[in-house]
């Protein structure tokens, strides 16, 4: 089995427990307000995990390529909500902290994979009156699928010598600290 395809199996439960986190945020969403504090969370996470990831992206330069900062864009939308934020650190969460290129990149296996969700997210939104602040939301990718199966080759060029069971681990650890920022109280369960 591929590391991709072993993320994917064995993070399954962590993603719909915190994507559940999500979609319950969203439906509390009555104005824009609401609706930075939802967004200053994604930042919180976003911001923290490329901060902590993307130095070990430098030794792979297909990775360097492929893997953008979006957190860059959610300060954008903050502009555009011309909403002043005051961010936590999700180094002050607890968020995992990669020692290695495989533990960064399956860090960002949970950005990358999250990403192809945005635009069901901003679809919601606008149903729930928010009109501007969704470039974030919306990505800026033009095909996420040819996106996301570039960045799973990456994923399974990992070689097999690598602690798969170790990588899933840290993915489900990743799931878990965004959970704690989307819901202090937040406890994975199995």
């Amino acid at each position: 089995m591929s590391l991709s395809e072993q993320l994917k199996a064995e993070t399954l439960n962590s993603h719909k427990q915190v994507e559940k986190l999500v979609i319950d945020q969203i439906k509390n969403i009555n104005s824009e307000e609401d609706y930075a504090v939802l967004l200053e969370k994604f930042y919180t996470f976003y911001q923290g995990v490329e901060e902590l990831s993307f130095p070990f992206l430098e030794a792979n330069e297909t990775a360097q390529k492929l893997c953008n900062k979006r957190s860059p864009t959610i300060l954008q939308d903050f502009k555009e909500l011309q909403i002043e934020q005051a961010f936590s650190k999700a180094s002050d969460n607890n968020m995992p902290v990669p020692r290695n290129y495989a533990e960064a990149l399956v860090a960002l296996y949970v950005l990358e994979g999250s990403s192809l969700g945005g635009p069901y997210i901003a679809k919601m939104l606008e149903k729930k009156g928010i009109q501007r602040g969704l470039n974030f939301f919306k990505g800026d990718q033009a095909d996420f699928m040819n996106h996301w199966q570039q960045f799973k080759n990456l994923l399974n060029d990992v070689p097999d010598t690598a602690d798969y069971q170790h990588l899933v681990n840290f993915s489900n650890a990743v799931f878990s600290g965004f959970g704690q920022i989307l819901d202090k109280g937040y406890q994975p369960t199995q």
